[in-house]
């Protein structure tokens, strides 16, 4: 008998430790919701706020432009962005210095901003710093248009959950509040130099410089869509006064990961080359990312400075080129609008038909607003995502921003961030971009696409 008694002991251990491990997995995994999202409450819900926050249209007097740039490069010692497995690495030496770069745009009855930034993203707590000052500056959030270069070796320091500090290093309240100071300076030495100018729309392809990385591989049941399913243009604004002084405000869709990860070095990658070599010519450039997900860039001098300087220059040497032909003109209509974006539960995944459960998702990530942005300068209409945002959505809405007798730029991380948003159709794939990266579900990339289209659609000339 007594031998019975380690027996049942063992059976009850290994029957509460199946019952705790069935439990566990009840509370962190859940079954993958595939309701279609038109059928949601949060469609509804963002459908309703867009009727009831529609994007401000005002035709004024002569658009007037004023542009500005401050550096906002934090001492040696702060934690580079762009990969979790620098584990937080500082940089220890700048090869190009960040910026804020603004431009300031005002009609006489409204005024309105578009601020590039050389960092990975618009950080979640500088949106949310920003916000506590607009009002000082007379303005609602709203009438300031947030982008990004996206370069991966730029500073972090910007992010407090875990997920976030895993890409940007330990959170510095001082440095958060530091940069949405110096952005507002940006802005308000933007808004001194306001001058009638002359605006031009200009775009040209640099198919030789960006891949469709998502369907590189021979295996991927789409390889053969590669080279048709990209974003292959140089899009870009530019500026001309009548006192000679000129501008470039350029957008393109390719990730500024060339240079490696385990370089302690901050710089500004390609991005930097295009606006410094642009300023040889011109009195002030920028340069945003545009619909990077899934975008990568060509080079070939392998990971190096080399390749961001041949990169950079060659995009410089084809925007000059089609610099040329532009035509500018003066224009008086500028508008702008937000809407909030809401969300479905998260829906990161652990297997094809199993996601993390959504408060396990939020602790890791936090809980942070969405929002779908616009800008309007003349005919031209920028759509601001809150992800990375793929680029093979781009073609639809320059169709529609036609139609409508407009052109749209589409740029991407605008202050908020829900992962990476590609086609629905890929969302099966086994890859970092549809697997890892999808925060939201598999029908995030058409829900995002059509609300940016029903605020494009805001825009279309009455």
């Amino acid at each position: 008998m007594s031998s019975e008694k380690p027996k049942r002991a063992w059976r009850y251990r290994l029957l509460f430790a199946m019952l705790f491990l069935l439990l566990l997995t009840a509370c962190v995994v859940r079954p993958l919701d595939r309701t279609p999202y038109q059928q949601s409450d949060y469609y509804q819900e963002t459908i309703s706020d867009l009727h009831e926050t529609p994007a401000i249209i005002s035709h004024g007097d002569t658009v007037q432009v004023g542009w500005a740039k401050v550096n906002i490069t934090p001492p040696v010692g702060t934690p580079l962005a762009g990969y979790g497995k620098r584990l937080g690495m500082a940089y220890e030496q700048v090869h190009d210095s960040a910026w804020a770069r603004t431009f300031a745009f005002s009609n006489g009855q409204t005024e309105a901003y578009y601020v590039a930034l050389d960092l990975l993203i618009v950080p979640m707590e500088v949106l949310q710093e920003l916000e506590e000052v607009y009002p000082a500056l007379g303005l609602k959030p709203e009438q300031v248009y947030l982008t990004a270069t996206h370069s991966h070796t730029s500073f972090g320091g910007w992010g407090k959950k875990l997920g976030i500090k895993l890409m940007s290093g330990k959170y510095d309240e001082e440095l958060v509040e530091r940069l949405a100071q110096q952005i507002v300076q940006s802005m308000k030495l933007a808004r001194q130099q306001l001058q009638p100018t002359k605006i031009g729309f200009g775009s040209t392809s640099a198919a030789s410089l960006v891949k469709n990385r998502l369907l590189d591989d021979p295996d991927n049941p789409y390889y053969q869509d590669r080279q048709q399913n990209r974003d292959t243009e140089l899009r870009f604004l530019k500026f001309e006064r009548q006192d000679g002084s000129t501008a470039i405000l350029s957008v393109f869709s390719a990730h500024p990961t060339i240079l490696p990860s385990d370089d302690p070095t901050l710089s500004r990658d390609y991005p930097g080359v295009l606006v410094d070599v642009l300023e040889e010519r011109v009195d002030f450039a920028s340069f945003s990312a545009g619909a990077v997900g899934s975008h990568s860039t060509v080079y070939f001098e392998g990971d190096t400075f080399a390749s961001t300087e041949a990169v950079g220059e060659r995009l410089a040497k084809l925007l000059r080129e089609e610099l040329r032909r532009v035509e500018t003109k003066y224009v008086s209509t500028l508008g702008y609008g937000r809407v909030e974006l809401e969300l479905p539960k998260p829906s990161w995944r652990i297997g094809k038909g199993w996601r993390m459960a959504p408060f396990l998702f939020n602790s890791i990530f936090g809980e942070h607003p969405a929002y779908v942005t616009s800008l309007q300068v003349g005919d031209v209409v920028f759509l601001g995502a809150p992800a990375d945002y793929s680029g093979e959505f781009v073609a639809n809405i320059s169709t529609q921003a036609q139609q409508q007798g407009q052109q749209a730029i589409v740029t991407s991380f605008n202050g908020g961030y829900i992962g990476y948003i590609t086609p629905d159709k890929y969302y099966n794939l086994k890859e970092y971009e549809t697997r890892s990266m999808n925060f939201f579900g598999p029908y995030s990339g058409s829900y995002l696409t059509e609300i940016m289209l029903r605020q494009l659609q805001q825009h279309q000339p009455q």
